[in-house]
């Protein structure tokens, strides 16, 4: 693990950092996936590692890096004896390394977080693809588990749904060059910031307050 300040400067990867709080900078971690280990469950594939082989869980934030974003996403690696960080989860296309960030302070409890999300581009629109992938992650927060199924109130599952639409719209129309000024993508003759931009913010946090006084909040 490497402490901060011992790179050269990205500014948005810094935004990312501080957003993150952890006093390490990113590192290349090996990813030696093992047989047993399956796509997407970094935590039960380590417990199975130390499991097998001794060592320890290594919790901290995977990094991704897109055209659009960057976005931190809590995840575990395996430390061997000799403190030597190996990811072991499999990766769908291959991957020999990944960028990791150590976390200290945090241990992972069986609930899941929603990732962190920093706009590396100048338009706009990356910004409400980031609010609207928050709300989605926010309803689906309201799922529990019991005996390995997944269940979701209908409520909450209806605004999931409903803003993943929007959010893969969204992600569609900026893949196509959108910005603000364009006419929307919805086919209406108004802009995306007249039209499906307008006061998204708001009719967010208005469909937001109506499901936590339904529900309650998330547990």
């Amino acid at each position: 693990m490497t402490n901060r300040g011992s790179r050269l400067p990205d500014v948005f990867l810094e935004k990312l950092l501080s957003k993150v709080g952890s006093e390490f900078d990113p590192e290349p971690v090996p990813v030696h996936a093992e047989a047993y280990a399956t796509p997407l469950n970094c935590f039960p594939n380590v417990d199975e590692k130390v499991r097998r082989a001794g060592g320890k869980p290594h919790y901290g934030w995977l990094i991704h890096k897109t055209r659009l974003l960057y976005e931190a996403e809590r995840h575990a690696v395996w430390e061997n004896e000799d403190g030597e960080l190996v990811d072991v989860t499999p990766y769908e296309p291959v991957v020999d390394e990944i960028l990791f960030v150590s976390d200290n302070n945090w241990a992972y409890v069986g609930k899941s977080i929603d990732n962190i999300r920093v706009n590396r581009t100048k338009n706009p629109l990356v910004d409400d693809f980031i609010l609207l992938s928050e709300t989605v992650s926010l309803a689906l927060a309201y799922g529990s588990q019991l005996n390995g199924i997944l269940t979701i109130p209908e409520p909450a599952m209806v605004v999931a749904k409903a803003y993943g639409k929007l959010k893969d719209d969204l992600h569609e129309f900026i893949r196509l060059g959108g910005q603000p000024h364009f006419a929307c993508y919805c086919g209406v003759s108004r802009t995306y910031k007249s039209c499906h931009g307008s006061q998204l913010r708001e009719g967010i946090n208005m469909v937001m307050n109506k499901l936590q006084n339904l529900l309650g909040s998330p547990s």
